[in-house]
């Protein structure tokens, strides 16, 4: 049997909201630079931190106002990257299971979800959209293809619209989340 990995909310690893850890499972916390790691909940048999900010390939954020304000000092760096996908390796060589964990758990731990399931991690089916850098700067580490101009989906599906500024991104996700929820009957 194939471990897991699963993506979760800052929130969820504080209070303990995720798989049941055992074991032989490991925690990869993700923050914004300058702010605390949360403390688990639950015991885990590593811990990996990583500050980065959930910045898309050009650096850029725009707040809705249309002026674009350059962050990309504080996207995820290519040794982070590298770290990132050693430890996945080690992981599955060693069968352990992994929680990833971002502010939301949706975009930065998605985005390592996603690359550990494509590397044979079995899918917990959590709700993600993956940063598309941070996966992205993953799979060229991994010496995989991809398409540089990759839609934003979730779960693999495609969103019928993307974001153009992160105040949309918030709606768009709040609104395929609940679909998510509706559909998997969470509500």
């Amino acid at each position: 049997m194939n471990p897991w990995i699963q993506n979760v909310s800052l929130i969820a690893v504080k209070k303990g909201e995720h798989a049941s850890t055992g074991d032989n499972t490991i925690l990869i916390q993700i923050v914004d630079p300058m702010t605390e790691f949360p403390v688990p909940a639950q015991k885990f048999q590593e811990v990996f931190q990583f500050e980065f900010l959930d910045v898309e390939d050009d650096g850029k954020t725009n707040f809705g106002d249309g002026h674009l304000v350059d962050m990309s000092e504080f996207a995820i760096t290519d040794n982070q990257a590298v770290a990132l996908v050693q430890i996945l390796q080690t992981a599955k060589e060693k069968n352990q299971n992994v929680v990833v964990h971002c502010h939301a758990g949706i975009c930065r731990s998605g985005a390592v979800c996603e690359v550990g399931v494509m590397m044979g991690f079995a899918d917990t089916k959590v709700f993600r959209s993956p940063n598309l850098l941070v996966k992205h700067k993953m799979m060229k580490i991994l010496g995989w293809t991809y398409d540089s101009n990759e839609p934003h989906s979730v779960n693999g599906i495609v969103l019928p619209e993307d974001w153009t500024n992160d105040n949309e991104k918030v709606f768009i996700l709040a609104q395929a989340r609940k679909q998510f929820r509706e559909h998997e009957g969470d509500i």
